[in-house]
């Protein structure tokens, strides 16, 4: 408890103090300022805007990783021959890093040479510029998150597959229930507990995102710019214009969001 308190309480309640406070990074001193960074962030245009694309982000990168996730799972848990295999194989971009991973992408989204692109001239169609174009950009990102965490979820989603008791399949099979009825009448409800756990952790994860944004636009015309998420501009705040301040509250308005969406999520189960 105490090395939690270090590591998590004490910095949390640092950088709420740190968000009344006009302190710069790099020169010495400091002035309370009461709410003028929450004003200050508000008013921002491009705070607005790093808000919307980290709500987009998250919310079709949680609706596809978990459900290709639990889709993965249930395919695991049919007892099909080779799912061992393809189990390991779908787990791999869990264990690479964001990094490799998301550059990876990035040479297959290139604009002139990508693989995507060429498929897409094979069949007719124009070359996209994937990571340039703002409107476009945030496509990738999800791509590639879904990706790196649906083996996570799936795993998870697999171990509660497994907890599921047979008696219940084999009764509904004499009853004559159909996959889908089993699906949505068995399964889902029995899992219910481990869904809600793979929610809350994708939205967590999703919420913070910001290494695939970065990577995936450096070297771009506004590189970091193009696609900023509110981590992204946590970290402009703070290391670019040096104003810890205005960083620590919007930091403090990413954790109320990932709070109110957790709590959401857990009250939703606990309403059903």
């Amino acid at each position: 408890m105490v090395l939690f308190a270090i590591i998590r309480f004490i910095p949390i309640i640092q950088t709420l103090w740190y968000s009344f406070l006009k302190k710069s990074t790099i020169r010495p001193g400091q002035r309370f300022i009461g709410l003028e960074n929450y004003r200050y962030i508000f008013s921002d245009e491009e705070f607005g805007k790093a808000l919307f694309n980290t709500l987009f982000l998250a919310f079709f990168s949680v609706i596809g990783s978990v459900g290709l996730g639990l889709f993965l799972a249930c395919m695991v848990n049919s007892g099909r021959k080779g799912m061992k295999f393809w189990q390991a194989l779908l787990f791999l971009p869990v264990i690479v890093s964001m990094v490799p991973s998301t550059l990876m992408w990035k040479f297959l989204f290139d604009y002139n040479y990508g693989f995507i692109n060429q498929l897409i001239v094979v069949l007719g169609g124009k070359s996209v510029d994937w990571i340039n174009n703002s409107s476009i950009v945030r496509w990738p990102v999800v791509i590639i998150g879904v990706w790196k965490e649906m083996g996570y979820n799936m795993i998870i989603f697999y171990v509660g597959l497994k907890s599921v008791p047979k008696e219940r399949y084999e009764s509904a099979s004499l009853d004559g229930v159909n996959k889908r009825e089993r699906l949505v009448y068995i399964t889902l409800p029995a899992i219910r507990p481990i869904t809600l756990f793979v929610l809350v952790m994708s939205t967590i994860k999703f919420i913070k995102i910001f290494t695939q944004a970065v990577v995936l636009t450096s070297g771009s015309q506004a590189s970091g710019n193009i696609l900023k998420t509110l981590v992204y501009y946590i970290y402009q705040q703070s290391f670019s214009l040096h104003s810890m301040g205005r960083a620590s509250a919007a930091a403090m308005v990413l954790l109320v969001i990932v709070l109110i969406l957790t709590a959401l999520q857990m009250q939703i189960e606990r309403n059903d």
